[in-house]
This record gives structure tokens, sequence and C-alpha cells, in this order.
């Protein structure tokens, strides 16, 4: 009676937790997005913390965006859809980023943007 207990109590305890996808990364929240994206780019550009509380709130704001954009295009099945308005949102955050950070540092960041996102990628194999 203990060991169906127990083997019971495993089964319940492992599909209670689901398992990610092999490969795919943990969905993080866009607070939690944002704040990785500022404390790089507070290094990186050298930011102080009245130009980082205004580069966060941008970023935020965008990423909850982007967030509920790509919920609603994944489970409509609409890749492209989804790049093109991940595109769109990119923009609109990067014309607001300019203004905040001014010429030299935005172009700084998106340097440091590009060489982040090729760094993420895995190595093609051939």
């Amino acid at each position: 009676m203990r060991f169906l207990f127990i083997v019971l109590l495993s089964v319940l305890i492992t599909s209670a937790f689901p398992r990610q996808g092999q490969g795919q990364r943990p969905q993080r929240t866009p607070e939690e997005n944002a704040r990785t994206q500022v404390e790089w780019m507070k290094t990186d550009l050298k930011l102080d913390e009245a130009t980082s509380k205004k580069v966060y709130d941008v970023v935020l704001k965008y990423a909850k965006q982007s967030s509920e954009e790509r919920q609603k295009l994944i489970a409509a099945g609409d890749r492209e859809g989804m790049r093109a308005k991940m595109a769109e949102i990119n923009t609109a955050r990067d014309k607001e980023l300019k203004v905040i950070l001014g010429d030299k540092n935005f172009e700084l960041f998106k340097t440091k943007e590009a060489e982040r996102r090729q760094a993420a990628r895995p190595p093609r194999q051939n």
C-alpha cells in the first residue's frame, strides 16, 4: 500500500510541472526581459540612473506589447505576421530610444544589440 502511494505521489508531482520543450528557453516575463536588457545597456552604454529609468520604461512598454502580440500570433499560427509585427514594434521602440540615448549611444546600442543577438544564436550545423 505504501509503495502504491509513493508511485501515485511521484506521478502527480511530475505531471504537475510541465516540462519545457527540448532546446527551448523558458518564457520570461516582459519585466524580466526589460530588466535584463537595461542591465546590459547600463553597463555597455554607461547609462546614468535617470537615463536607465527612462530606457527601462520604454523597453518595458514595448516588451509588454511584443509579448501580447507574440501570444496572439503564435496561437493563430501566423509566423510571418509575427515577424512583421515584431519588426514594427522594434522600430517604434528604437524611435523612442534614439531620442533618449542620442545618436552616438543609439548607434552603439544597435551595434551591441546585433552582437548579442549573434552570440545567442546556436552555431549552424552543416
